[in-house]
């Protein structure tokens, strides 16, 4: 045991230490060498100089002292502007089947914050909770050790039509499972992180008809919605909220979906690369007593940042700030695709987010394979994100998630290292 740590924190650290391990730094870095571009942070960046032209020419006018204080705790679901602003905000981009009031809104500090107090609100300890992968790793940290329930991984076979083996890896899953009634709800994010595709309309539909029948909450992570590449596939899946199916018009005979156990997950830290202000919500429609629980449970947002947040999707310039944000993150991604076609090299073609998924590592066998592959990459000038951590086809190695919400300036001096690295 390490000294000073009790037994169950070197338990923790054994546990968590891989999940983070995808955000570490190298271990090895020639000095006399530019340090690594970082390529495996969930960071956008492309429209932050705008983001950073509106806080300081129009926030600023409206702080008051009221910002150094601590926020007010609220059974309401916190500050009422931003909550305004946000239900605006989802009833303009989110097509919400009910329209989203305040009321149904908590505020969280940030997307974390917002699925712990879910998951705390739905389960008990011991209690499980369903996941399809590929998936964020930072699911695991959130629900073993803060929520205390276990995780059961959905894996698909292939990242070939992906979406195609969500119900049917999770019907397995949950059939295997050895205590059925301690599972209490799916996690999903849509759109997917690593995969940065969205999951069909009808997926949606059968996994919430899947969760109705066997009395399921639906916890959807919604976090990179809107974040659309421009000149996709017109055949490729768009972007559908949860919230637009929470009661859905269904052939009579169908599975009707309870709104009451539907709930959507969102945050500024993706569409606006806003991680470090730690805001988001939980969006709860039909369940008010879920929703007392959690405006309880929640670490409310700093009072710069819902004033930042309720003052910019307030703000008239908003749906041209949104089209900017998609045609930036289009251009770096094209940089990116075309250069991993010149090189040969396979991945998942993006619709929407952060991210490319692709195989770089071709020849890696085993988890140290991938290490070391990607641990030369490192040292030769730019990092990326492992697949393995993100628990998605069993055994296929070599997989990594390139972060393409970088600056053409940046994203070109990094495709100018791998091209010294793979060629």
């Amino acid at each position: 045991m390490e000294p000073g740590l009790s037994r169950r924190m070197v338990k923790t650290l054994n546990e968590l230490l891989p999940a983070f391990a995808v955000g570490a730094p190298p271990e090895q870095h020639d000095a006399s060498t530019p340090a690594p571009i970082d390529l495996s942070r969930a960071l956008n960046e492309v429209i932050h100089p705008e983001l950073l032209e509106f806080f300081t020419s129009t926030v600023e006018d409206k702080v008051t002292s009221e910002a150094f204080a601590a926020p007010v705790a609220s059974l309401n679901g916190g500050d009422p502007r931003l909550r305004e602003a946000l239900a605006a905000f989802f009833n303009t981009y989110f097509n919400a089947f009910h329209a989203v009031k305040p009321e149904h809104i908590v505020l969280t500090a940030g997307a974390t914050d917002a699925i712990e107090n879910v998951i705390h609100a739905v389960c008990d300890d011991g209690d499980s909770v369903l996941i399809p992968g590929p998936h964020w790793p930072g699911f695991e940290p959130i629900l073993k050790r803060k929520a205390n329930v276990n995780i059961i991984l959905a894996q698909p076979p292939t990242y070939s039509h992906w979406d195609n083996y969500l119900l049917p890896s999770l019907q397995a899953a949950y059939d295997f499972s050895a205590e059925k009634s301690r599972i209490k709800a799916v996690l999903l994010c849509n759109p997917n992180d690593p995969l940065s595709t969205c999951y069909p309309r009808d997926t949606l539909l059968e996994l919430m008809e899947f969760c109705q029948e066997r009395g399921l909450h639906f916890i959807c992570d919604e976090c990179h919605a809107l974040t659309g590449l421009n000149g996709v596939d017109a055949k490729s899946p768009k972007f559908v909220s949860a919230l637009s199916l929470a009661e859905p018009l269904v052939p009579q005979g169908a599975v009707k979906v309870d709104p009451s156990c539907v709930h959507v997950i969102w945050s500024a830290s993706k569409l606006f690369g806003m991680s470090g202000f730690k805001v988001g919500c939980i969006v709860s429609q039909q369940n008010p007593h879920l929703l007392t629980a959690m405006a309880l449970l929640a670490s409310h947002p700093s009072s710069i940042s819902t004033l930042y947040l309720s003052n910019l999707l307030s703000w008239s310039q908003l749906p041209t700030l949104l089209a900017l944000n998609s045609e930036r993150l289009t251009q770096s991604c094209h940089i990116l695709a075309s250069s991993l076609r010149r090189w040969n090299l396979e991945f998942v073609t993006p619709t929407h987010g952060l991210f490319l998924f692709a195989k770089l590592a071709k020849g890696a066998k085993s988890a140290e394979d991938e290490q070391s592959f990607y641990d030369r990459l490192a040292v030769h000038g730019v990092k990326v994100a492992q697949g393995r951590f993100y628990k998605g086809v069993d055994k296929d190695f070599g997989w990594a998630r390139i972060r393409f919400s970088v600056s053409l300036e940046v994203m070109r001096e990094a495709m100018g290292r791998m091209e010294g690295f793979f060629t």
